[in-house]
């Protein structure tokens, strides 16, 4: 055997995009997407000077344009198509995810409307459609769309998650619970979709359930502080305060930058009946996260509690410019959402509740069992 011939010791493996991005290089699957895009274009073009009125050829150079992302071009040429052919459901319904990819959402929704009137057994556009609902916040519609491509293929996983999202918008937690446990007989390690049950279970009230579904996800990730975070909600709801302080605590030791776990212990201690030791949290959260309205707000109502009148102000101050203002954008560096799962609260209490109404002259923190959500 040759030198050539003989086997090697390298180890071939994937690099993520990002690990690319950070290194400030572009990562070479992406050019090799756009070098085989170019070349296909080519080719089609080619084709088309021999035989331009083929229709199957001008959509695919559209599909080519959207994947390549030039968007005004894709729309100049479905447009064309469609005035030509009225009744190609394809063509509308790549019109219609032309647009919406450019943010045109209102020509999208009437492309793929007329799509869907076209061809009403086209699951892709149930799906395209209820994608697009979802953006645009019209959850009722978002759920009839997902339902109908559940209807007509009911083995479609991501169908089933974006009904549960639907659902959660809705507030119709245990049909969320019902389409997530479907969708997780498939996929039954995806960590986001068992913390989504367990935030159902949450949401509707069944904390025991919501419990068991926040352990699983520790089980399959004891590295992620948001788990740790949902975890210690259920534990604080039920009153079993020595192990949410635990997991409250785990979760800051994994991430100790991360704000929220402060100002969700905080809040417990709060209720509690400790501000002082709420004081120390919530002092934490804000100096980790000065986004984090919640924690601000809280920290007014312990200042108020202790006596520390010109402290409580200042902080209610705090707390009304955040929410007058426009909302924060999650950057790398005050760490406002950068956990994986992770959120920063700016319209509801840690530990649940809601904010709207809160002003000077408030007695005491709002319960967590007023509103009993994550």
């Amino acid at each position: 055997m040759s030198q050539a011939d003989k086997p090697t010791d390298w180890i071939t493996m994937k690099i993520e995009p990002e690990i690319f991005e950070e290194l400030g290089v572009r990562d070479p699957e992406e050019t090799k997407r756009e070098i085989a895009i170019s070349k296909k274009t080519r080719q089609i073009r080619k084709e088309l000077k021999t035989d331009p009125d083929n229709q199957e050829l001008q959509i695919e150079l559209a599909t080519l344009m959207i994947d390549g992302c030039n968007y005004e071009e894709a729309v100049k040429q479905l447009t064309t198509l469609r005035n030509k052919n009225p009744k190609n459901a394809r063509v509308y319904k790549l019109l219609g995810t032309a647009y919406v990819l450019s943010n045109h959402e209102d020509e999208a929704l009437i492309e793929m409307n007329r799509a869907r009137e076209l061809d009403p057994a086209d699951v892709e556009i149930y799906f395209n459609l209820g994608g697009l609902y979802l953006l645009r916040d019209m959850f009722t519609n978002a759920k009839d769309s997902f339902e109908k491509v559940i209807e007509l293929d009911p083995t479609d996983t991501t169908a089933y998650a974006n009904l549960a999202a639907a659902y959660d918008m809705l507030k119709l937690y245990d049909k969320q619970i019902i389409a997530l446990r479907k969708v997780l007989m498939f996929t039954p390690e995806d960590k986001e979709l068992r913390a989504a049950l367990s935030n159902a279970y949450f949401n509707a009230e069944r904390y025991e359930e919501a419990i068991d579904a926040a352990q699983v996800v520790v089980e399959i990730d004891d590295k992620d502080p948001q788990a740790f975070c949902n975890l210690g909600s259920c534990y604080s709801v039920l009153s079993m305060v020595d192990d949410a302080i635990g997991a409250f605590k785990k979760a800051s030791e994994l991430a100790p930058d991360y704000s929220l776990p402060h100002t969700n212990l905080g809040t417990l201690y709060a209720n509690m009946g400790r501000p002082e030791t709420a004081l120390k949290e919530f002092k934490v959260a804000v100096e980790l996260n000065s986004q984090d309205a919640a924690a601000w707000m809280n920290l007014y109502n312990c200042y108020k509690e202790v006596g520390l009148m010109e402290d409580s102000q200042n902080a209610y101050r705090k707390y009304e410019a955040l929410m007058e203002g426009p909302a924060p954008v999650a950057t790398g560096g005050e760490n406002p959402a950068n956990i994986p799962g992770g959120v920063s609260q700016t319209s509801k209490y840690a530990g649940g509740g809601g904010m709207e109404g809160n002003a000077p002259g408030m007695e005491s923190l709002t319960d967590t069992d007023d509103e009993k959500s994550f």
